[in-house]
């Protein structure tokens, strides 16, 4: 069992969570995470208080609905959570154990169960949160290039495609590939992220508008007298934020 109580007490661990604030909460005891010759130790705050906190797994609000910020990836995201503090304090030099964090992180989803495509939507979401952690200017380069490999792909190959030119069909085709080898290392990073965009953009506006809509009659009723608040109602996505 890759989550457990204790190097020695391989039952699993039941998390208690401390509320702090409207967004984050802290581990109480520590629990252990061991994949092959890997061990990480998460540690609690009981019962001296610690600096690590937590949103679980920082789902943006409008991709709540494809992807929860709990569940099968909470122990996963509580981890992530605490190797992303550790790589976060050794400044520019963390990068690497950061990138080390995200893999397991994916490992880790997969051991609780989470199916490999999913798992690879929360592995890109955080390598693009190292980048734009740990770089300045690359981390733009990069989501310059998703957008770029989804607009050729959606975009640029039916275009070609419904118009005769196979030529630049295949180029747009080939294109987003050959730009992601640059990238080297970060290569999947890249050529993923120009995958999950299709998928993920049209999710991502739909619960917006679908807010907004839900929005009207709530901000009818505030605005003609009925206000049970001094502030409007908000228009925005769905939120997992205590309030």
């Amino acid at each position: 069992m890759p989550f457990q109580v204790s190097v020695d007490d391989p039952t699993r661990p039941q998390p208690e969570l401390r509320v702090l604030d409207r967004k984050f909460f802290q581990l109480v005891g520590e629990f252990v995470y061991v994949h092959g010759d890997t061990v990480v130790t998460v540690p609690g705050c009981a019962p001296m208080p610690c600096l690590l906190r937590t949103d679980l797994a920082s789902i943006p609000a409008p991709l709540q609905g494809l992807l929860t910020p709990y569940g099968r990836q909470l122990l996963p995201a509580i981890m992530h959570d605490d190797l992303c503090k550790r790589a976060s304090a050794q400044g520019p030099a963390g990068n690497t154990l950061r990138r080390h964090a995200d893999e397991l992180f994916r490992l880790a989803l997969l051991d609780e169960g989470v199916g490999p495509f999913r798992s690879r939507i929360f592995w890109v979401g955080v390598e693009v949160g190292r980048f734009w952690t740990f770089t300045d200017v690359a981390r733009f380069l990069l989501i310059a290039h998703q957008v770029l490999g989804m607009l050729c792909w959606v975009v640029g190959v039916p275009w070609g495609l419904a118009t005769a030119h196979f030529g630049l069909a295949a180029l747009f085709l080939v294109l987003p590939v050959v730009l992601s080898l640059l990238w080297r290392r970060d290569f999947p990073v890249a050529l993923l992220g120009c995958l999950l965009l299709p998928v993920i953009a049209p999710t991502y506006l739909l619960t917006i508008a679908t807010a907004a809509v839900l929005w009207v009659p709530d901000g009818a009723a505030w605005l003609f007298g009925r206000r049970r608040t001094r502030r409007p109602p908000p228009l925005g996505p769905p939120t997992t934020v205590l309030r």
